[in-house]
């Protein structure tokens, strides 16, 4: 007890560092009542906490890592230089936060996470969060997964990259853990709610009950376009001029419901890579510029089915793409057209705009 007059009398950001743990909760209360009152986010005294916020979130004892989270919430609210800290900060909510058993501690740590988010961290968030799936302990997966799902449901998908999430959702469909497979299901309803169809060719392969279950869901959503409820602070800027326009009278033009307006996902952009260069026959190159025409049927046909995928390997494909230009100009009816207009939709198709030309002057 003698000791407790020594590290009372440390500044506030040596408190936060002590290995006594009343120290740090007396440091971390203090370090609170301070970001609360600094009203200048641009201010000095932020930078002298900017290496220690991530000790905030990841403090061993429980007790203290409350305190330090409601602490760390404040100071990534306020402080300008927050951003600095994002990956290291969510990096420690992520495995030292989502696996407490306290449900305040996770709250705290979504919260934080969204608001990485909010000061336009977002990238950097949705990295973490999903490195955190590969976690083998299940809490932490969920905590993760209930994360982007709030998110997504707040911010919307113009934030929110939505095909880094949909090409691990079959992965977490496969779970043994019940509570992944749930929360799963859950951010799979919500990821329809903004771009609807899109979802079902990624998912088509996941099992039949649960795919059924989801359609149950999907089919009770309501049929408008979702609207984010929680803005960028570059977007809440936006929107305050707009509210004043308003105010004032004025008509706000260009202000209304484009910037809520739901972007376009093609469902093709969702399916997963194949890679067919492998899968081609070995004469393939031969017969595609061949004058006899039943040479020009068969070589598509040797790969067709892959022509219903986005094909890997962009830059191994200029080969093929460059086979298929030749061949198209060659042929003399329409199956190597055909399957060079399927091939000028993949994302991997460098000369697709050309093969796309020719196709059309083909038939």
């Amino acid at each position: 007890m003698g000791d407790d007059s020594e590290w009372m009398k440390l500044p506030v950001d040596q408190k936060c560092e002590h290995k006594l743990w009343k120290a740090r909760l007396s440091g971390y209360e203090e370090a609170l009542k301070i970001f609360q009152k600094i009203k200048d986010e641009k201010s000095p005294e932020w930078s002298k906490y900017l290496g220690l916020i991530k000790k905030f979130v990841t403090d061993s004892n429980a007790v203290v890592q409350l305190k330090g989270l409601e602490a760390a919430l404040v100071y990534v609210e306020n402080a300008h230089v927050a951003g600095k800290t994002t990956g290291e900060v969510v990096s420690g909510v992520v495995s030292k936060v989502f696996n407490q058993p306290k449900a305040k501690a996770k709250e705290l740590g979504i919260e934080i996470c969204l608001m990485y988010i909010e000061i336009e961290k977002g990238e950097a968030v949705q990295e973490e969060l999903l490195k955190g799936l590969d976690n083998k302990n299940p809490k932490i997966i969920v905590a993760c997964i209930e994360t982007l799902r709030k998110a997504l449901s707040e911010f919307g998908s113009k934030i929110v990259l939505l095909k880094p999430i949909i090409k691990v959702l079959p992965k977490l469909f496969e779970s043994r853990e019940k509570a992944v497979r749930d929360e799963a299901k859950l951010i799979a309803v919500e990821i329809y709610r903004w771009i609807r169809d899109a979802l079902r060719p990624p998912l088509q392969n996941i099992n039949s009950v649960q795919l059924k279950e989801l359609e149950e869901e999907w089919v009770k959503l309501p049929t408008g376009a979702p609207k984010p409820t929680r803005f960028l602070r570059s977007q809440q800027e936006l929107e305050a001029k707009l509210e004043q326009q308003q105010a004032a009278g004025g008509d706000a033009e260009g202000g209304g419901d484009d910037g809520d307006e739901v972007p376009q996902i093609d469902a093709y952009e969702l399916l997963e890579a194949v890679e067919i260069l492998s899968k081609l026959p070995k004469d393939f190159y031969d017969k595609i510029v061949s004058k006899k025409m039943a040479g020009e049927k068969r070589s598509p046909g040797g790969c067709g089915s892959t022509s219903e995928k986005p094909q890997a390997g962009s830059r191994r494909l200029c080969g093929f793409s460059e086979s298929f230009k030749e061949g198209c100009w060659k042929g003399h009816q329409c199956y190597v057209g055909g399957f060079g207009s399927k091939m000028s939709y993949w994302p991997g198709c460098w000369a697709k705009e050309e093969i796309r030309t020719i196709c059309r002057t083909r038939k």
